[in-house]
């Protein structure tokens, strides 16, 4: 059902397939991963519907800082190193995530770069969903985009309140 495959996006992984074939792997990533609601099994199929799945080798980029995105990634297995550039162009790792952590929706939701990169520290299996398949998937199954969709942002919002008890640590020195 899905409209785009995104085969093109990952040319040198290997292309497992429809995540149609990986739904039980689906459900378990998502449901780790969801703050407020769980996804119930029908969901998870529809959503599937909609989504491809790769197997990407340690030391793959799966996402590049500054480059530019329309899709996020949802990892059903291995850990993958998420890093950031500085301003004096070094790169410092901001975190290690690992099943069922969702990267790249903030390029997917606005439009804008790639804000960090991240890269397979093991053997990697992730399911892809992008922009238009979303699209469609708001069209087709408003209910379960809502659902996706507030997940998104509850995963935004918690990153986000992260970041701001880390920028006002003991450690940190006041602006004005």
């Amino acid at each position: 059902m899905a409209q785009v495959n995104p085969t093109h996006l990952y040319l040198d992984v290997d292309y497992l397939g429809s995540a149609e074939a990986f739904v039980d792997e689906v459900l378990t990533a998502i449901n780790k991963e969801v703050l407020f609601d769980e996804f119930y099994r029908y969901e998870i199929e529809e959503l599937c519907q909609f989504m491809h799945c790769f197997g990407a080798p340690t030391g793959t980029v799966l996402l590049q800082e500054g480059e530019a995105g329309d899709h996020l990634i949802l990892l059903l297995s291995g850990r993958v190193i998420v890093r950031k550039t500085d301003l004096a162009g070094k790169a410092h790792s901001l975190a290690m995530v690992g099943e069922g952590s969702i990267l790249g929706e903030m390029s997917l939701i606005d439009g804008q770069p790639r804000f960090a990169t991240c890269i397979a520290a093991e053997a990697t299996r992730f399911a892809v969903l992008s922009k238009s398949d979303l699209n469609e998937i708001l069209a087709l199954h408003p209910r379960l985009a809502n659902k996706f969709l507030t997940m998104l942002l509850q995963i935004m919002v918690e990153r986000l309140r992260d970041l701001g008890t880390k920028v006002v640590s003991p450690s940190s020195r006041p602006l004005v």
